[in-house]
């Protein structure tokens, strides 16, 4: 079985496969094999994926709370802008985390498949 990803909806479900899966490793030469194994362990999402926009978050909440954006209007409203931008910004990463995930996983299972029982 293969993963079938639907855009409309956003679900997956599985999709029967009229032949037994051709196992991708074994069809690749040494070399190749551990080039593939090494480039999908290093594109496993990992839990940094999202701390730059935190962090941008954090500098701007610090910047909006010194005492140089209260007193000028035009940074204020300049800064609230900025903080709604990364806002939508995060909300953005958010989702292509997710996709990324569910993209990594699929590769996975069609380099690794589970043996059938």
């Amino acid at each position: 079985m293969t993963w079938d990803f639907y855009e409309d909806g956003r679900e997956i479900s599985f999709k029967k496969e009229d032949k037994a899966p051709k196992e991708i490793l074994d069809s690749l030469d040494t070399k190749q094999k551990k080039r593939l194994k090494k480039t999908l362990q290093a594109s496993e999402p990992t839990e940094f994926f999202g701390q730059d926009f935190t962090k941008l978050g954090e500098l701007i909440s610090i910047m909006k709370d010194l005492d140089l954006t209260k007193s000028d209007k035009k940074l204020n409203k300049k800064m609230k802008s900025m903080d709604e931008r990364n806002i939508d910004i995060v909300a953005t990463a958010t989702k292509l985390r997710k996709e990324y995930e569910l993209l990594y996983r699929q590769l996975y299972d069609l380099v690794y498949p589970k043996k059938k029982k």
